[in-house]
């Protein structure tokens, strides 16, 4: 029979991703974002509804549809089950649909059995609404095995007679009820069936889908921000630039701004005075020079 590890399912299970990156996964909510240093990590909570499943078994004696602790593995099916809906109970877990199948094993009679079977998934129903109170709504069906459904367990045991008896089991010339009485022909093997394998079909499952909401964690890096480079400016020149002044048949005069050489040091203010010594012309506070 099927069961689950319940290690999966402990209390706020999530599933946790790293990247290097702050962009909010599809359908992700917002839970908590922290800065530490120039390093953001945010966290996000994605949202399941369905994907996951569970199943308990519970196990009767024949003809029965009464649930019994003690029989089988009905005790620790029955914890498991009480684990798992306490643990429905947090806010990350979401159940989305319940099931409960009632199982008869294939001997004796047709009609007898199917109604077994129906009594046993009401059983379980009504014991899992009494005890957790489940908010979703439960479906029931039932089903009866055939005798063809005991082949793979026959195939792995050590029956006797196996041979003869997967003959019967395959046989398509021949009803439930025929078949039923050419295994009872062979007593060992009967015996075989009667305590190893017809058992395991008398059970009643309820089975739920659910999903858990994941958490993902991701992180980036703000970016450093470059200083801010200081303006140039240029300065401006105080100096005018030359001008034409006169234009004779000697040639071209230009005349240049005066300009104060008092930075300049005093090699330059005797440049200053033999330049005056030798001009020629001065026009309109303008040295004239011919060129």
């Amino acid at each position: 029979m099927k069961k689950i590890l319940l290690s999966v399912l402990a209390l706020g299970a999530t599933s946790m991703a790293y990247a290097q990156s702050n962009q909010a996964p599809a359908n992700g909510v917002l839970v908590s974002q922290t800065r530490n240093g120039d390093v953001i990590t945010t966290r996000y909570k994605i949202p399941h509804n369905d994907g996951r499943n569970a199943e308990f078994d519970l196990h009767y004696t024949i003809n029965k549809c009464n649930i019994i602790p003690a029989y089988s593995n009905n005790n620790q099916q029955i914890s498991d089950l009480k684990e798992f809906m306490e643990q429905s109970k947090d806010s990350t877990m979401h159940i989305s649909a319940i099931h409960i199948v009632g199982y008869a094993s294939p001997d004796g009679n047709a009609t007898q059995n199917d109604t077994l079977a129906s009594k046993r998934a009401q059983s379980l129903y009504h014991y899992a609404v009494n005890t957790y109170h489940p908010a979703q709504k439960i479906d029931t069906s039932h089903k009866t095995f055939r005798w063809s459904d005991c082949v793979a367990e026959v195939e792995k045991s050590n029956i006797p007679q196996k041979t003869m008896v997967l003959a019967v089991l395959n046989s398509t010339n021949h009803t439930e009820s025929e078949k039923e009485a050419a295994l009872r022909k062979m007593p060992e093997s009967w015996r075989y069936l009667a305590s190893n394998i017809l058992p395991k079909m008398r059970y009643a499952d309820i089975e739920f889908d659910y999903g858990v909401d994941e958490f993902v964690t991701r992180t980036s890096i703000v970016p450093k921000t470059e200083p801010a480079k200081p303006v140039q400016t240029s300065q401006p020149t105080t100096q005018q630039p030359e001008v034409v002044v006169v234009d004779e048949e000697m040639g071209i005069i230009v005349a240049t701004p005066r300009h104060d050489y008092d930075d300049d040091g005093d090699n330059k203010r005797n440049q200053r005075k033999a330049r005056k010594a030798d001009k020629k012309n001065i026009k309109g506070g303008y040295e004239a020079i011919y060129w």
